[in-house]
Order: C-alpha cells, then structure tokens, then sequence
C-alpha cells in the first residue's frame, strides 16, 4: 500500500489525529525512499555507530590498562595480611585467586605454599568474611566463612596439580582440628579440608577420611568424605591409565562407605555414600540412586544417573 495522508481541514497543525479521523497503517518500507533513508540513519545506524564506539574506547582502555597479576604479587598479598594484620588483603586476594584459580600461571609451589600458611594458622579465624549484602540475609545459625576454608580448598586444588604430598600432610592435620569454644569454626575446617583432600588425590588421605566419615559429629563433614573418597577411589583405581592398586585396599575402601551408606542415618551422607561407591563400581547404593534419578531437582537427578552409567561399567 501506498501513505495516504488524512483528510484535509482534519487535523491541526501541532496537535494529535482526533480519534474520529481514520489513520493509515504504514509501514515504512511505504514512505518515500528520502524518507525511509533519513530514518534509518537517524534511528538505526547512527546510535549503532556511537554505541559501537564507546565499546570499542572501553576495550581499548581496559586492553591497554590492565594489569595482569603475576604469581609473586599473589604471594605477596597473601603473606602480607598475616605480616603487618591487613585483614581487607587476604580476604580480597583469596577471592580474586579463586576468580582466577583455573590460570596456570597461578599454578604454582609458591602460591600453594603461602595458602597451606593460611590453612596452618588457627588464629586467622578471628577474621571472618567482610560486610557484604548477602550478610544481611543470612540466618545467624548460618556457618559464617573463615579465610582458611577457602586457603584449604584452593590448596588441595594446586596439591593435586602439583602432585605435592606436603599439602595433603597439612589439610590431613586440619581434617583433625576440634575447637571447644568455636564447633562450628572447627566443622567448616574439617569439611574445606575434606574438600581439598578429594581434589588432592592422594593415597594417603584415604585412612584419615575414613575415619571422618564413619566418626565425625558433624554430617556435612561425613558427606564431604563419602564424596572425597569416591574422588580419590576412582582416580586411584578406575582412571584411564591408573597403576594397578592393592585390590584390598580398594576392598577396604568399598566396605567403609557401605557402612556409611547403611548405617548413617543423615540423607545426604546416605547419597554420597551411594554415588561414592558407584564411583567406585559398587552397587550396593543402587537403589538409592535410582530414587533420586526421579528428584525433582535436576542437579540431584544428573548426579544420580551419571552414577547408575558408572556401575553399568563394571
């Protein structure tokens, strides 16, 4: 269709169409091509352009300006706060490395050695995480984070890179830390140095998380071993290109979260057992896993039927 302009004597010069007058419907590939050009430009490549621009002014800044944080500052601020008691440091460099925790240039002994000082410094609890707005929110029964949760996490992360024993010595002595005063404190200690004991994978945390996982007062403790072992069970034993290991001590491994699996009464500890040992081609939590295949929470039902696939191998 072609623009038909209203009728005239209809409408006033700078005042709306009144409702009674018919309006056309045009598109604009219906106004004259001068027209059509002059909107185009106007509403459409002209903000593109100055958009594009201030993108590309941005990018280039931040290109030119950035700074990329080498190894040693890392280690640096990381001493620095337990040198001169600079509280804002650790905790901002703790998450920064965790932001950048897959670099490997951060993947370094050096780096792991100024987080396993962290994990060996029990006062350092005193500084629990900063303001933030998400601590407005937060039941007051809620484990408030420490700065050596994080150290001994990110620790057994570049233990295992590094293939260092001395880390998983240092998280082992931190799977044992009781504070009468603080329980919680020592719990959360406990459950980061599980944590990182599983992504260290090292043989010799096996005896020490057994015990956890059938002792432990503290259930979220007991579940993170279950998982660490399954962890560490796999890659010693089911790994592409494992070294045969000491079938009995495989054994002795299945039997420990079968006793968890039946005997704890915590649901989740009951789960990792269950996934644990399907990690480790036991079946004996199969049914357990086939429940939770029909959670309604996707994450619980993925975890669940990449168990099942596993014991399938066997």
């Amino acid at each position: 269709m072609s623009y038909a302009p209203p009728p005239p004597g209809t409408t006033e010069v700078g005042k709306p169409t009144p409702g009674d007058v018919p309006k056309q419907a045009v598109e604009i590939r219906d106004l004259p091509p001068e027209a059509r050009r002059n909107f185009l430009m106007a509403m459409v490549f002209f903000p593109t352009l100055v958009g594009a621009s201030i993108c590309l002014v941005l990018f280039l800044g931040w290109w030119l300006l950035r700074d990329a944080k080498s190894p040693e500052r890392y280690v640096a601020e990381l001493r620095a706060g337990v040198n001169d008691g600079s509280r804002r440091t650790r905790w901002a460099v703790a998450r920064e490395l965790a932001e950048n925790i897959s670099d490997k240039r951060l993947h370094t002994p050096e780096i792991l050695g100024a987080l396993l000082e962290l994990v060996e410094k029990p006062e350092l609890d005193e500084e629990v995480e900063p303001w933030s707005p998400s601590t407005m929110i937060r039941n007051e029964d809620e484990k408030q984070p420490r700065l050596r949760w994080y150290a001994a996490y990110f620790a057994g992360h570049l233990a295992g890179i590094l293939d260092d024993k001395h880390g998983t010595e240092v998280l082992l002595k931190a799977l044992e830390e009781t504070q009468a005063g603080d329980p919680r404190s020592a719990a959360g200690m406990r459950y980061y140095a599980a944590a990182g004991l599983g992504l260290a994978k090292h043989a010799a945390a096996v005896p020490g998380l057994q015990k956890h996982l059938l002792d432990d007062p503290d259930a979220g403790v007991r579940a993170i071993c279950a998982k660490s072992l399954g962890a560490i069970g796999e890659f010693l034993y089911f790994r592409e290109g494992a070294a045969p290991g000491d079938p009995e001590n495989l054994e002795a491994l299945r039997e420990a979260l079968r006793r968890a699996f039946q005997k704890d009464k915590d649901v989740d500890v009951g789960y990792n057992a269950a996934i644990a040992l399907a990690r480790l081609r036991d079946e004996t939590g199969r049914a357990a896993l086939e429940s939770l295949a029909q959670s309604e929470d996707a994450q619980h039902q993925r975890m669940a039927k990449q168990a099942l696939a596993l014991i399938e191998k066997k």
